[in-house]
């Protein structure tokens, strides 16, 4: 198993181990894409139970695959989707219909090509209301990661406020089921433990720029 597969792995056995020392079962989800090896261009796509739908007006060509060998794809040796059309809204759904966290997402310029541009991100919970962000990619080769930690979630939207197109990958969001449960432990000292889990691992993350946003 290559790090990278390992770092993936691990983040998923943390949160989802974190979450059920809690009061309900979650369970974390990394969308990398990876099971995607055919090209493809749409303007909804399903990945490992949730969708992404991009409203841009040519729907054929809303969502580009990235494929591994592409001189324009910022994750080498993997998978990233681009959004093709300037301006155009994405958003990420629950295809069962449950309520899931944020917890981070990869971001970088369509073309890779170093090019700063901000970016407004918009959860909508399940119990109404919404929280909203506007993160800045850096002057940098490859993703950067933002992690935001957002619970309880119905949807996320994201669209580029400045520049034109972007491409993300490794969307890591978690699954809440709703049942009690649990096991004995408080949950200020569940949410102790995963908190330190999360900044240890992505401190690992030597080559990858990250930020945090709560």
């Amino acid at each position: 198993m290559s790090m990278r597969n390992f770092r993936k792995n691990f983040i998923v056995i943390l949160v989802s181990f974190g979450l059920n020392m809690i009061s309900f079962p979650a369970y974390a989800v990394v969308i990398d894409f990876e099971e995607i090896n055919r090209s493809y261009s749409g303007n909804s796509l399903d990945s490992k139970g949730f969708n992404f739908f991009n409203d841009c007006q040519n729907f054929a060509l809303c969502i580009l695959h990235r494929d591994p060998n592409s001189r324009y794809n910022a994750d080498p040796g993997g998978v990233t989707f681009a959004q093709n059309s300037p301006k155009a809204t994405t958003t990420l759904t629950n295809i069962n219909g449950n309520a899931f966290d944020l917890i981070s997402i990869d971001f970088a310029d369509y073309f890779n090509f170093r090019t700063p541009q901000n970016i407004l991100l918009i959860g909508t919970y399940a119990i109404g209301g919404t929280i909203s962000q506007t993160i800045a990619l850096q002057a940098i080769l490859g993703l950067e990661t933002f992690i935001f930690n957002w619970q309880g979630l119905t949807q996320v939207s994201w669209v580029e406020t400045t520049g034109n197109w972007l491409q993300f990958d490794n969307v890591i969001v978690q699954e809440i089921v709703p049942q009690a449960k649990s096991f004995g432990v408080p949950a200020p000292a569940s949410m102790a433990l995963l908190g330190l889990g999360l900044l240890g691992f992505f401190a690992a993350r030597r080559n990858r720029h990250h930020k945090f946003f709560a």
